[in-house]
């Protein structure tokens, strides 16, 4: 409980800043919990705020990743991708590239790290990939701030859980929907 007091009032003193900085921080360390850090963000700022500096801060961390590994990496590593047994993954990334990487940023519990890492090593457009992260980060980031604010009757009413996990399934099928329907139309 010390280090949970101790995280809320860093936070709290920091500000908006260190509110940002956290899920920043999440995009390229990914062993951090980014729903934890959503949870404090909404608690020491209130839900609207709290949901918007998670979202801004994972859109610029993710961002600042996939523009790393693309710069840095990508060109020394897609070389040896291409050498090896995972050239046909990096090529089913291309492929499908805005509808899979929307539909994986929409789900909570998806590793960003590895999807903005692999959209930079697939060589993926940078207009493209900011297309598909920001609004479903935003879609994503809504789904842990209502949890972040739902905590204590998350775990003391679990059928609300389950309601709410079902609801974000269904929100995002919803969504791959949609966007399949966006990629036929501008395939023509």
């Amino acid at each position: 409980m010390e280090y949970t007091d101790f995280l809320l009032k860093f936070v709290e003193q920091g500000g908006p800043l260190v509110g940002i900085f956290l899920p920043i921080l999440e995009a390229f360390i990914p062993i951090l919990p980014l729903v934890g850090f959503v949870i404090i963000n909404v608690g020491v700022f209130g839900f609207f705020w709290g949901y918007i500096y998670s979202w801004i801060g994972s859109c610029i961390g993710s961002f600042l990743l996939f523009l790393i590994i693309k710069k840095v990496e990508g060109k020394r590593l897609e070389s040896k991708i291409k050498e090896s047994k995972y050239k046909g993954t990096l090529d089913k990334i291309r492929r499908k590239n805005f509808s899979v990487l929307f539909i994986l940023y929409c789900f909570p519990f998806t590793p960003s790290f590895l999807i903005s890492g692999t959209s930079a090593l697939s060589n993926m457009n940078t207009k493209k990939f900011l297309t598909a992260l920001i609004p479903a980060k935003l879609i994503m980031m809504i789904s842990l701030s209502f949890i972040g604010v739902n905590v204590k009757s998350f775990l003391k009413n679990p059928m609300k859980s389950i309601i709410f996990v079902v609801i974000i399934i269904l929100f995002n099928l919803l969504c791959k929907k949609i966007v399949d329907r966006y990629e036929k139309k501008h395939r023509k």
